[in-house]
């Protein structure tokens, strides 16, 4: 009997100690809120939903942060973490227009830089049309992240989100967001603030020369922002306009630095991705008729016009997108927070930023200049909204900011009027072409 007894109290023993290790019987496990589970044991709340752990809600019961209720369950805002990313790129452009596109090409060549356990390819010169076939390949290579890096982009990388529910997308300048669809931009305006202060301050003849790519609001906020900063400095001045409609068209773009300067501009502004316009007027350049420029995308701009060029107005993608990317690896992503990303004061962290030339900018106008990052740098209303903080007057004597007040950001993404200031190249007051969808 006692010998039995052991055995049976042994049996039990060991029958109580497997119980207590097996994983699937235990209260709870070490998920948090929002990582990915298959069974309810797998998360700390004990509760597993749609393969991400949940928790219950109810008025008096908030979710966590980052966490939306629906019924009686909070549903993660951000997707399942990616430990190990992969990512496709959606190039508008060749990496060798020296501008857009090799400004995300070095953003892309950042993060692989600083991120573990991330590969990345990109398809360049990508049309709207080839995007969903391109985006498709991506996938079928085993791709999880997809990234767009312009609006272009817009419809084929929604309809791709929707289609693969376990992918990431990311859309440059889109402003949209779903499950798996984030975005991200940078206030360029507050840039072209600064450039347009430094081509109000350095120009001889009072008409400063802008080429005009695609006709959308960005566009649009961007003439404005650097006509504002052109007549804080200097009010008799105009800037004349002219569109390409599109962001790559060189033969176009030349055109049009040609007929601005044969206008009687002594600087050429481009908002195109190439380096074109500005190569053309330096081209043009003499003793006798001095031509100034201004590049843009790339801090580099300025080597393509070496003897003209005053500044560039840059962006710098991959301290945002390596952020974004970090964020995705750790499950804490949220593509509902769409990402407008303001100035900030050290250039190598900042998505926008102006460079200007020493060897052809006095350094009394560098030092005005550069004054103006410590305030639109604030990240605060009146340091985003800066360049437009009112008065603000559009062309036709209208007044579309009152005195003293900011914008919203929902004014500047729908912008499409002209500020006074902006001239077509027959010195009529411009007005926004059609093509503009927003406020008119």
């Amino acid at each position: 009997m006692h010998s039995r007894h052991a055995l049976g109290l042994t049996a039990l023993l060991l029958t109580s100690c497997s119980l207590t290790l097996d994983p699937k019987l235990s209260d709870t496990g070490d998920g948090p809120f929002g990582a990915a589970c298959v069974e309810n044991y797998e998360c700390q709340s004990g509760l597993c939903s749609d393969g991400r752990c949940s928790a219950e809600c109810a008025v008096d019961e908030p979710c966590p942060e980052g966490g939306v209720c629906e019924g009686s369950l909070c549903r993660s805002l951000s997707p399942a973490a990616k430990e190990t990313l992969q990512v496709g790129l959606l190039y508008v452009g060749p990496v060798g227009d020296h501008g857009w596109t090799k400004a995300h090409d070095d953003g892309r060549m950042y993060f692989l830089g600083e991120l573990e356990d991330t590969t990345a390819m990109f398809a360049p010169s990508v049309m709207t049309a080839d995007a969903e076939a391109r985006i498709e390949e991506f996938i079928a290579r085993g791709d999880n992240v997809v990234i767009g890096t312009s609006f272009d982009f817009l419809v084929p990388m929604q309809e791709a989100a929707e289609r693969h529910p376990d992918v990431n997308f990311l859309l440059c300048s889109g402003f949209v967001d779903g499950p798996n669809l984030g975005s991200y931009f940078g206030r360029m305006y507050q840039a072209m603030f600064q450039a347009g202060q430094l081509a109000g301050l350095m120009t001889n003849e009072d008409r400063i020369g802008l080429v005009g790519p695609v006709v959308i609001p960005e566009t649009v906020r961007h003439a404005n922002a650097f006509t504002l900063g052109v007549r804080s400095v200097n009010p008799d001045a105009r800037v004349v306009m002219r569109w390409v409609y599109a962001w790559f068209d060189p033969a176009e773009e030349e055109a049009a630095a040609n007929e601005l300067l044969d206008a009687g501009v002594d600087i050429v502004f481009s908002h195109t991705d190439t380096t074109i316009a500005i190569e053309t007027a330096n081209a043009r350049n003499s003793a006798d008729t001095p031509i100034y420029t201004i590049g843009y995308d790339n801090p580099d701009s300025c080597d393509f016009a070496p003897e003209t060029c005053i500044g560039s107005a840059y962006w710098n993608w991959g301290p945002l997108v390596t952020r974004l990317l970090r964020d995705m690896q750790t499950g804490t992503w949220r593509p509902d927070e769409q990402v407008w990303e303001p100035m900030r004061a050290d250039p190598s962290q900042s998505t926008v930023y102006l460079q200007m030339n020493e060897a052809n900018v006095p350094s009394s106008t560098r030092i005005e200049v550069e004054g103006l990052v410590a305030d639109l740098s604030r990240n605060t209303p009146e340091g985003l909204y800066l360049p437009f903080r009112g008065p603000v007057m559009d062309n036709t004597g209208g007044v579309r900011i009152e005195d003293g007040a900011l914008p919203t950001d929902e004014d500047l993404l729908s912008m499409c009027w002209f500020v006074d200031g902006i001239y077509d190249l027959d010195d009529t007051p411009a007005v926004v072409p059609t093509q503009c969808m927003g406020d008119r």
